[in-house]
């Protein structure tokens, strides 16, 4: 199996830490360069225990998430790998993209649409936010512009803006998610493999619906790309 190298990623990270100081929070470096020694003096275990260790919901780290899926990747941890080049996905690096195909060509697996409307939306819910702000902008600037504008052509746009920023919250919050399946999971038309990436829709006994395959999976078989705080 070949993984595309992740010494040039060690370097970029240390060119970035040093160049951001103490800008930079300290636990994810930390995690980054206890993991990279780690990663090189071939303690590949110990290296994904310390990056896992420095990664957090709340402050994603690109470069972080995509070294844990290639030490993963090194250890044939081929659904985890996925998980986490997933989560990488801000990085604007080719070999992320290059080595989740890898690891799909291995599993054999597919990413699954997500069907629906919502499922429609749910990809593109950050570009509605950015319209919603986008559009109260503009139409701040036009009251500001044309200070003859009646009144219900701004209440028009207040409204518009509202509605695409409220869409993006429920979308995100009740719509289907990103997730890739760490584990088997069977459905009436057979079995999704572990490292099928799909969307799903939590359930309330705690498990996952794919929304395309009509399977409900147990919550240690699914892991969200963007995990919950």
């Amino acid at each position: 199996m070949r993984v595309r190298p992740i010494l040039p990623l060690l370097l970029a990270a240390a060119a970035a830490a040093a160049l951001t100081g103490i800008a930079e929070d300290a636990d994810p470096l930390a995690a980054l360069n206890e993991g990279n020694r780690l990663f090189r003096n071939g303690q590949i275990e110990a290296a994904v225990d310390a990056y896992r260790a420095g990664y957090s919901p709340d402050a994603p780290h690109p470069t972080l998430a995509y070294n844990l899926g290639t030490a993963l990747h090194h250890l044939d941890r081929l659904p985890e790998a996925i998980l986490w080049y997933r989560r990488a996905g801000d990085s604007d690096d080719p070999w992320v993209a290059e080595n989740l195909w890898l690891a799909r060509r291995s599993l054999g697996t597919q990413a699954l649409p997500p069907g629906g409307l919502a499922g429609v939306l749910a990809p593109r819910a950050d570009l509605l936010r950015w319209l919603a702000v986008l559009w109260a902008w503009g139409a701040a600037a036009m009251v500001v512009a044309r200070r003859d504008l009646p009144l219900w052509a701004a209440a028009v746009a207040l409204a518009a803006c509202v509605a695409l920023y409220g869409t993006a919250v429920a979308v995100e919050r009740w719509g289907p998610r990103p997730a890739v399946l760490l584990a088997a999971c069977a459905t009436s038309a057979g079995e999704l493999p572990a490292g099928t990436e799909a969307w799903v829709r939590r359930q309330d006994d705690g498990g996952f619906r794919v929304t395309t395959a009509g399977a409900v999976c147990p919550a240690a078989a699914v892991a969200l790309v963007k995990p919950e705080a």
